[in-house]
């Protein structure tokens, strides 16, 4: 059956491919030019040049000269920037087989602001810290997973997942309530603290997805230990005309169709206004592994986004508004009625639940909505600097529905969610980005605050309702000269929390008041053209959530039966962090990071002695609970360039943790991960553009470094009991995947279109990932064929 459907993409990949080479244009004209000083005419070198619509940069040279090639004809957009130069941005049209644009740069004040502004810096630019960013080609290989899913390609981070459908993004073997996600520049706020709570964010709205490892607490506050992720949209398109891009995808494992759209301009009259509007849409079907469907794994998005704003010398806004909504099958083979046969799911090779291939989603689902509205302004005084103001509100709401079913009929037909949540937040943040003073230093000051209500319903009970406000005040400041650079953060954090329990239908309001003070200091030096290093050390915390105090009851989304404990009280990390690139040759490139993190009071849950059979099933029972623990690992990236068309890369993830307090691993931490990629890449072939074509290996190890794993019998009056000590099952074998993918890109009419197939399990392996929550009840998914078109206009 595969074969038919890799035959049929491979033609479909054949025919368009011939299609094009007889309809498209030939891509061969260059680009060149000088890059001066304005007034003095020197050469700049270290310039960069960024062509918008195809998304490619160079940087000019000693002699301040640039250059691009194979190029296709049309019009273009050039980005001329460099720190301490006002950005320039200038329109050009390429008919021709060579042109020639040369420019003169004037230097900047405020260097930061010019590119903030005219051109786009990403946030986690302006932090001296470890990071990475997910961009371009990369970007567009993972165009409709999901952003946990997106984000599994890049070195040092992983996902925790559960089933085919939920994916959460793993950065130095942390998650959820320890890494901080920006929206479009607003904290992200959901039901977080849940393992299969992913992120309600749609990736198709983002140009570039930044990664910051290690501790930000210090610039984003509470809850950044573990790193930050920033979803970042390309600038608004501010003098432009009517543009925008078309993305469709299909895969074959789960027949998943996605199409997502953007349609953004600016307006002649006004030249300084924007606007965007964005939408996308998923449908998927039954996933299944090499050996069988997972019933009920189906899902469905609809998810849109819309953006204003107007940009002047010293002024300007903007506004962004995104819903996100979701609606998830969870696998039924999880929700077992009696403990027997929990037990029994526990030691089978397949579920006893069986299916063939559906769009319809049943019970047990979750259907998730998340508003968000943002509103920033800035103003820019010639003395003091830049100001900024941002505003935001956020609506999530999230219904649990279980596969019990209510005896009484007509409460049946209300169909009402096992547990709903609503949480309403709105947040607000003041900044100040003074001018340059004692010529080397800039610096931000910022105050921000927070306040949330959660309100909890439906027909069980698993956390109670509450309230909380926070306050931050925070100062960083940056010194630069010559070779080196120095940071340096400090932050005041408050937080005051209000639970409302209930206890015999009465409530009982209980309340908590955190404080804390975060600090931070990077170095960084740039021994060689070549060689840069950078060093952070830091502290960071969070509050316990109320899951984390007060959970009594199943999570049916996790199928897991979850307890809180009131004991529980702040986590507090301290870290350091040591990054290198090194660029040996131009043929090899190293990306090497290592850290060490020391937690006082690191919350986790473990894993019960002792299942739990309730009225609506029977469940594997997890305890929050609260010890001192050790991380530490690295990160690495490799790549080696043989020859102008081929690269090698090698992508090495490893993670270590302990338990100080009981001396013993730390569970639920990713395993060991080798990415090994070929890739072969053309400039232009006839009337082809950008073409690639790349065979990857992963190889994850058999996590070994987990609390000891046994299983033993009990007698308890005349029942016998069996008891589980450290999990569930030992962890699974580990296991290594093959994938490939190819693309090329053309013009239709002047405009760019690209195309890409690509192919995940290639061999259809059957295997379990210790981090799928799900790995007690099922294999994951097999061989996935990947198509993508993105038409660009």
């Amino acid at each position: 059956m595969w074969l038919k459907k890799l035959r049929l993409c491979f033609f479909l990949f054949l025919s368009i491919l011939a299609w094009v080479k007889t309809t498209a244009q030939p891509c061969t004209a260059s680009l060149e030019g000088s890059i001066f000083k304005q007034n003095t005419q020197e050469n700049l070198t270290g310039v960069t040049v960024f062509i918008r619509e195809v998304q490619k940069n160079a940087v000019s040279d000693a002699q301040g000269k640039y250059q691009f090639n194979n190029l296709c004809a049309g019009n273009y957009t050039l980005e001329f920037r460099s720190v301490g130069y006002k950005t320039f941005v200038k329109n050009i049209a390429i008919n021709n087989q060579k042109t020639e644009a040369s420019i003169s740069l004037d230097t900047s004040i405020i260097a930061l602001e010019a590119v903030e502004v005219i051109g786009f810096q990403s946030e986690a630019s302006k932090l001296l810290q470890f990071q990475t960013q997910l961009a371009d080609k990369e970007l567009a290989i993972t165009r409709g997973f999901s952003l946990g899913e997106s984000l599994k390609t890049l070195p040092g981070l992983n996902s925790i997942q559960t089933g085919p459908s939920i994916s959460k993004p793993i950065i130095h073997g942390l998650h959820s309530n320890r890494i901080l996600i920006l929206n479009n520049g607003i904290r992200q706020e959901g039901q977080q603290w849940g393992s299969e709570h992913a992120p309600e964010i749609d990736p198709f709205v983002a140009n570039q997805i930044s990664v910051i490892k290690g501790a930000a607490g210090i610039r984003y506050g509470a809850d950044a230990i573990g790193g930050v992720i920033l979803v970042e949209p390309s600038p608004l398109p501010f003098g432009k005309t009517l543009g925008g891009e078309l993305n469709l995808a299909a895969f074959t494992n789960n027949r998943q169709g996605t199409l997502s759209g953007i349609l953004q301009g600016g307006l002649k009259k006004y030249k300084n206004w924007a606007w965007r509007l964005q939408a996308t849409g998923k449908q998927a079907g039954t996933a299944q592994t090499p050996d069988y469907y997972l019933s009920n794994s189906q899902f469905q998005e609809r998810n849109f986004s819309m953006a204003t704003g107007y940009r002047s010398e010293k002024t300007g806004f903007n506004i962004f508004f995104s819903r996100f909504a979701t609606k998830i099958g969870i696998f039924s083979g999880s929700h077992i009625s009696n403990l027997t046969d929990l037990i029994n799911a526990f030691q089978a090779e397949k579920p006893s639940v069986n299916s063939e291939f559906y769009y319809t989603i049943g019970k047990p689902y979750q259907a998730i909505a998340h508003n968000l509205l943002k509103f920033q302004s800035y103003f820019k005084f010639e003395k003091l600097g830049k100001f900024s103001f941002t505003y935001g509100w956020q609506y999530n709401k999230r219904e649990e529905f279980d596969l019990h079913k209510n005896f009484n009929d007509s409460i049946a037909a209300l169909d009402l969610p096992a547990i709903r949540f609503r949480l309403y937040t709105q947040t607000a943040e003041i900044l100040w980005e003074h001018k340059p003073c004692l010529k080397n230093f800039t610096g931000t000051m910022g105050i921000s605050g927070l306040y949330q209500f959660n309100d909890v319903g439906g027909r069980s009970f698993l956390i109670p309702d509450f309230e909380q406000v926070g306050l931050g005040i925070f100062v960083i400041e940056r010194w630069r000269k010559n070779k080196w650079e120095a940071e340096a953060g400090l932050r005041y954090d408050m937080r005051h929390m209000t639970v409302f329990r209930q206890i015999n239908r009465r409530e009982f309001p209980v309340k908590y008041d955190f404080t804390n003070v975060s600090a931070s200091l990077g170095l960084g030096f740039q021994a060689k053209d070549n060689l840069n290093f950078r060093l952070n050390i830091g502290s960071a915390w969070r509050p316990p959530t109320v899951a984390e105090l007060y959970s009594r009851g199943v999570h049916h989304g996790a199928a897991a039966y979850e307890m809180g404990d009131s004991s529980i009280t702040t986590e507090k990390s301290y870290q350091a962090t040591l990054s290198i690139n090194y660029e040996i040759s131009k043929k090899l490139v190293v990306d090497f990071g290592m850290y060490v993190n020391s937690f006082d009071g690191y919350i986790y849950l473990k894993p019960d002695s002792l299942p739990v059979l309730s009225i609506r099933g029977a469940f594997p029972a997890y305890t929050y609970t609260q010890t001192n623990a050790f991380f530490k690992g690295s990160d690495a990236s490799i790549r080696y360039f043989p020859s102008k068309n081929i690269s090698l890369q090698s992508k090495i993830t490893l993670v270590r943790a302990w338990n100080r307090t009981k001396n013993e691993a730390v569970p639920f931490i990713p395993s060991d991960r080798i990415e090994n990629t070929i890739r072969y890449e053309k400039s232009a072939w006839q009337s082809l553009s950008d073409i690639f074509f790349a065979f990857h290996t992963t190889n994850v190890s058999k996590q070994r470094r987990v609390p000891e794993i046994f299983t033993a019998q009990i007698q308890q009056g005349v029942e016998t009991k069996t008891v589980f000590i450290g999990d569930f099952i030992p962890p699974p074998s580990g296991y290594m995947l093959f994938g490939t993918e190819a693309g090329f890109s053309f013009l239709i009419h002047k405009q760019k279109t690209d195309i890409s197939l690509s192919v995940s399990n290639v061999t259809n392996v059957r295997y379990r990932d210790y981090l799928n929550r799900f790995r007690y009840f099922s294999d994951e998914t097999g061989r996935n064929i990947a198509f993508r078109m993105k038409f660009s206009f």
